[in-house]
């Protein structure tokens, strides 16, 4: 009898595990000790470690970090999953402590909204109108080709031999084009480069951009939350930045259009202009929504332009090919952005292929379950953290040829684009969390990297082979080259 007993009670509850909670199995994947022993990658290389965990768990895993459970997609079924098939769903951000911390971060933001609200939805459609849409950027053709030849000339004025940091300058440049568009007012001025004040501004963004997109200790234990000091100083910190950043311009505006008689007699508006006049914005809102859109143009901007120009110097033969086709497009001195977008082919299918092989944010922004949802029959509970490793994907031999190779030609008589509507090349997210200024990064990486190439030779240091240019990455949210950029500038004839 007491045999029996022992043999009926397993039944029971493997019965009971099968039916009662078999409705709420998990993906698979590691277990807490397995996720230990990876610790160290997940912190700094990410990307390769839930690749490598990916081949032993499946395209769809899940682990618990501290008190949060991370869901991974890392192959385009999955991926389509989450950003098609359930992306309403799935739509939450999951975004660090600090960010929630700081003040006028609630129905402030596009890209880091917790979820597609009332206020996200007009704060889409304001950006929308003034930067992003095809008007909008045909409107603002004229600021791109301003703030690119103000850097050109800025570079004509370089000594023979004197080395550059073409990364932070192209990183200037993209932020006056983008807050050029945004308040009419540059960030960098250009020919101050190397000077204080251009330092501590570059150092500021930066240093935003990454306590704004880090996630700590606090994120993945709540129960510390009580004792974080550390986050609440580091948030007020960078809102002291964030207002020196962005205060005296925003007050500068409301001033002068109080002071206007005649508003309506104003051309057109600037997203400035637009946020003010709708009067439910407070001026901390307007300042967390513009340093929002500067890091979103900015920094995965640069992370391409400067894999792309390393990319070309490392391969002669191609960058030829680019400057023959960017030669074709050249209007009097200046380049001509239709015609960029229109003739050069291999130029834009080398732009594809970096963003291909150098994805700048491998992880995209994470999202977040609102609710509980199935997925191929696994159960993602509501507040889940969901990552989608494109970076995986798109050096995955499964999906393409030579993957780890810069191979733009796979490009050439391929109708994938960047608009994410092929699941397996998602260098700008997919669904409604896409990432909204594609088109527009995609322009400033054209006339960018177009006039720079077309203007100028460029060089190591000390004439060092650019078969030797250190590959290195670093991770921080996004991947970007480990050391700078240092080139050596020659206007070409």
């Amino acid at each position: 009898m007491e045999f029996a007993y022992f043999l009926f009670v397993p039944v029971v509850v493997l019965f009971l595990k099968h039916f009662l909670f078999g409705a709420r199995q998990l993906p698979p994947g590691p277990n807490q000790f397995h996720v230990m022993s990876y610790l160290s990658q997940l912190i700094y290389k990410p990307h390769i470690a839930l690749q490598t965990l990916a081949k032993a768990y499946g395209p769809l895993m899940s682990f618990q970090l501290g008190d949060q459970l991370m869901v991974v997609a890392s192959s385009p079924e999955t991926a389509k999953e989450f950003c098609r098939t359930h992306d309403r769903i799935f739509s939450g951000r999951h975004l660090p402590s600090v960010y929630h911390i700081l003040p006028g971060t609630i129905d402030s933001s596009i890209v880091l909204s917790p979820e597609c609200g009332k206020a996200w939805k007009l704060l889409r459609t304001i950006g929308q109108s003034c930067v992003f849409s095809s008007r909008a950027m045909e409107t603002n053709t004229w600021i791109r080709k301003a703030k690119v030849m103000d850097t050109v000339n800025h570079l004509r004025t370089k000594q023979l031999g004197q080395v550059v940091n073409l990364e932070d300058l192209m990183f200037a440049t993209l932020a006056n084009i983008i807050s050029s568009a945004l308040t009419a007012k540059n960030l960098f001025h250009i020919e101050g480069e190397g000077k204080e004040d251009y330092k501590e501004m570059m150092s500021l963004v930066n240093e935003v951009i990454e306590k704004t997109t880090t996630f700590g200790l606090v994120d993945f234990l709540p129960i510390l939350k009580g004792v974080d000091f550390w986050s609440n100083g580091k948030a007020m910190d960078m809102y002291r930045k964030i207002k020196l950043t962005w205060g005296g311009i925003i007050q500068e505006r409301r001033a002068s259009t109080k002071n206007d008689q005649n508003p309506s007699s104003k051309t057109s508006q600037d997203f400035l202009d637009i946020v003010l006049s709708d009067g439910t914005f407070s001026e901390d809102q307007i300042a967390i929504s513009l340093m929002e859109l500067l890091i979103g143009a900015t920094d995965s901007t640069t992370i391409t332009t400067v894999w792309l120009i390393v990319e070309l110097i490392k391969n002669p033969e191609m960058l030829s090919k680019v400057r023959e086709e960017i030669a074709q497009a050249v209007e009097g001195d200046e380049l001509n952005e239709s015609l960029l977008s229109n003739n050069c082919n291999y130029f834009q299918a080398c732009i594809k292929e970096t963003l291909r092989l150098h994805v700048p944010a491998p992880l995209l922004v994470p999202h977040r379950a609102i609710e509980t949802c199935k997925v191929n029959n696994y159960t993602i509970p509501k507040n889940s953290m969901v990552l989608v490793n494109s970076w995986g994907i798109a050096r995955d031999p499964k999906y393409w040829e030579d993957a780890t190779i810069f191979k733009p030609e796979r490009f050439l008589d391929s109708n994938i684009g960047y608009r994410g509507t092929h699941f397996e090349y998602l260098p700008f997210g997919t669904g409604l969390r896409m990432c909204p200024g594609s088109a527009v990064a995609f322009k400033n990486i054209q006339m960018l990297v177009g006039s720079l190439l077309h203007y100028f030779d460029w060089s190591l240091p000390n004439g060092d082979d650019p078969i030797s240019i250190d590959m290195s990455e670093t991770y921080l949210t996004t991947l970007k080259k480990e050391k700078p950029l240092l080139l050596v500038p020659k206007l070409r004839e």
